[in-house]
């Protein structure tokens, strides 16, 4: 049960949810975490009623808006035609309020917007007429990280009054399964085991692939078709991008239980030379993942996560696109396997203690509440 509802809110997302909305919306078995709906199945919980806006509809409102800089007009267009049923339009990426900032800022569009921003922008002429629009014509901008909070602040000059803290979180309960211990020391499941390394966005699996040539140790690689290692692929490697019936790699159940059995997770990312200041926070997803199994990571070192996992004692960094520091930092944990474990029960227990999306949900119906004001 909810609490009293107190405000209604329609939610743009900047990816197509539209089924696992409905999925949950009508109770179904569920087979994805719901952190992937950034919130909107909590918010019932603060008084909050969610409506997300299908992902698509006019197919060419949406190239022309990405084509005139506008973001998603598809989105924006529709919105535009629902927006007086609802207190607040929620944006999860700036793609999906730009025209509407506009709007807004000239006392066209009576209903307050907030909006969530993932990586810092590059001090220029475009950026500060874009981040002019759009802090103007948006009630609060949401932060996911301390760095983009800051840069918006410093060289920006935008008012802390308009910009608030909001980290991400997993959905402990989807990653909650039945633990199978075999009762096996730490070094004997090195010796039965195998490192894991899933996603589809940003990944630099060649990099990977190539470190595994000097480490004799399995690796398993589960991608899209269009991040898949182009390298020689050597024996102790195995990669899957393929599901043969739903078309991904693995169903979500499936790469619970790899992650179960796997003795650390690999997150390489492509961070290209001149982005290391500006790039999106990929490898989030599958750093919160590695954390709500309770795996110790090694990682792209990637300046937009404020997970440090060094500081936090949870994994390595590794610098992009370096070979030897993977081969390092991987038989560095293969070999001290009582660290490597240690390193995945903090994990678990960081992100039960802060990286959550009950945590997340909190702060952001608060913060959407503010919004509203």
């Amino acid at each position: 049960m909810g609490a009293k509802l107190v405000m209604k809110v329609l939610f743009t997302i900047n990816s197509d949810v539209d089924n696992e909305w409905q999925r949950w919306r009508n109770n179904e078995e569920l087979d994805f975490p719901t952190h992937i709906l950034w919130g909107a199945t909590h918010l019932s919980r603060y008084g909050i009623y969610v409506d997300i806006l299908p992902y698509e509809k006019y197919v060419g409102l949406k190239k022309l808006g990405y084509s005139l800089k506008l973001g998603d007009l598809d989105q924006q267009v529709r919105v535009l035609q629902q927006h007086s049923q609802y207190d607040l339009v929620y944006s999860s990426g700036q793609t999906g309020s730009i025209l509407l900032s506009v709007l807004r800022g000239l006392g066209l569009f009576k209903t307050p917007i907030a909006v969530k921003l993932e990586r810092p922008f590059r001090d220029n002429l475009w950026n500060r007429i874009l981040i002019g629009i759009l802090v103007r014509g948006h009630d609060k901008v949401f932060c996911l990280s301390k760095r983009l909070y800051n840069q918006l602040k410093d060289d920006f000059n935008i008012s802390e009054s308009k910009l608030e803290l909001l980290e991400w979180g997993a959905d402990l309960e989807a990653y909650e399964i039945e633990r199978q211990d075999s009762g096996e020391s730490p070094t004997e499941k090195v010796n039965g085991s195998f490192v894991m390394s899933a996603g589809n966005t940003q990944r630099d699996f060649n990099t990977l692939v190539t470190a595994f040539e000097g480490i004799d140790y399995s690796l398993r690689i589960y991608c899209s078709g269009n991040v898949a290692p182009s390298v020689n692929i050597p024996p102790n490697v195995c990669v899957q991008y393929k599901h043969p019936t739903e078309g991904r790699t693995l169903t979500f159940k499936e790469i619970l239980l790899e992650y179960q059995k796997a003795f650390l997770v690999a997150i390489p990312l492509v961070i290209p030379v001149g982005m290391e200041d500006y790039t999106n926070s990929f490898g989030l997803t599958s750093l919160l993942e590695a954390m709500a199994m309770g795996k110790a990571v090694v990682m792209t070192r990637n300046k937009q996560i404020d997970i440090d996992i060094e500081k936090e004692r949870i994994g390595l960094w590794v610098a992009p696109g370096n070979v030897q520091e993977w081969q390092q930092a991987v038989t560095y944990l293969l070999e001290h396997p009582e660290e490597t474990q240690a390193m995945g029960e903090r994990s678990l227990h960081l992100c039960k203690q802060k990286y959550n999306l009950e945590n997340y949900s909190a702060k952001l119906a608060t913060f959407l509440k503010d919004a509203q004001k």
